[in-house]
């Protein structure tokens, strides 16, 4: 991706967001914009290839200052949203362009930038990383996924670990909710440990429901009436995104509780516009490996599991059917063959059994 360069590839989420704003903006038929940035944001990384070059050529300032570009053009979006809601300016057909290709650019624009601050240390970090969040109507859920899913990758107590067999659809269910009560859990034992309740001022869950509501408070302000159910809605679909988004990332995956997490257990996807766009949330195995590594760190490992382009597998996951037969279970035949170890394989194959699958191993040795 030379000619696109080092600055401009970690701007494409910013202009994606800046594209639809104009779209709402203008209204009308071009409240589709924003959508149609996203597909031609999708044929391009289908045709692009892998990219296994390194990262690191710009100044420290610009990855650290590009992170926090899109909040505001997030809150721009859904205030647009708003006011349109309120107008009743738009017709079903637009609304429903303008809720999608808010959802779209916010989760696309939002959650990788979320991600990348929710493993940092610094207190304003995790602060700004909750914002974000919190446009979703999740303000804790870097929570369950610093202190549960990484730890707990490949395993059966990680919701955001899907299993096989298992739809899309379910896997978004049951990892918002059992994540939302992982987070709880996590910071109830954190306060409870200094002697405070979740209700003390300083606690996430009191912050996370003052934000939300406020959020919401404003979104409803600014929209009127019928503000609440077209939020709702556009959530809906936002939970749908990150959910696909995670789901192509760990489907199928096993690892035995205890174990070292090694390359093997994360799909990449390494594709040029999957990991720019995504500010290499695609370049998964290493993230995993050093969770605190700044992203334009992380190294491609070519030798750890391939997934083709994230976008194309994210547009599949909602097809089980086509997910299954043309992209997983391919790949998860080569994994059982090729990367797990003999106790992953009695795993892989005792998940096969549980999806209704066929047991494509003859035996699982046990070395």
């Amino acid at each position: 991706m030379p000619r696109i360069g080092e600055y401009a590839r970690y701007l494409i989420a910013t202009a994606m967001l800046g594209n639809g704003i104009v779209g709402l903006a203008l209204g009308g038929g071009w409240v589709w914009l924003g959508l149609a940035g996203f597909v031609s944001l999708a044929l391009l990384d289908f045709t692009s290839g892998v990219d296994l070059s390194l990262r690191g050529g710009a100044g420290k300032w610009f990855y650290n200052g590009v992170l926090y570009l899109q909040l505001p053009l997030m809150v721009t979006l859904w205030v647009l949203f708003a006011l349109h809601i309120r107008a009743d300016d738009l017709g079903l057909f637009n609304m429903l362009g303008a809720l999608i290709a808010v959802a779209f650019l916010s989760a696309l624009g939002g959650l990788p930038s979320a991600h990348e601050l929710m493993h940092r240390k610094h207190p304003l970090e995790i602060a700004y990383c909750s914002l974000y969040l919190t446009v979703f109507g999740l303000p804790m859920n870097d929570l369950n996924h610093v202190h549960g899913h990484h730890p707990f990758v490949g395993t059966a107590a990680d919701s955001d670990t899907p299993v096989r067999g298992e739809s899309v659809y379910g896997f978004v269910r049951r990892s918002i909710v059992h994540g939302t009560r992982i987070a709880y859990q996590i910071e109830k034992n954190r306060l409870g440990k200094t002697g405070h309740s979740v209700f003390w001022w300083r606690s996430r869950v009191v912050w996370a429901v003052l934000s939300v509501s406020t959020w919401v408070g404003l979104f409803v302000w600014l929209a009127g009436p019928l503000g609440l159910p077209w939020l709702l809605a556009a959530w809906a679909v936002c939970f749908l995104i990150l959910g696909g988004f995670n789901y192509t990332q760990h489907y199928g995956l096993v690892r035995e509780p205890g174990t070292p997490l090694l390359p093997h257990h994360s799909w990449n996807h390494l594709n040029t516009f999957s990991r720019a766009v995504s500010f290499e949330i695609s370049t998964h195995a290493e993230h995993h490996l050093d969770p605190d590594k700044h992203y334009e760190l992380l190294r491609p490992y070519p030798e750890a599991p391939q997934m083709p382009s994230i976008v194309a597998c994210f547009l599949a996951s909602f097809i089980p059917p086509l997910w299954e037969r043309m992209i997983a279970k391919p790949r998860l035949i080569d994994w059982d063959r090729r990367y797990a170890n003999g106790r992953e394989r009695e795993l892989a194959m005792a998940a096969n059994r549980h999806a209704g699958w066929p047991r494509w191993l003859d035996s699982a040795p046990t070395s």
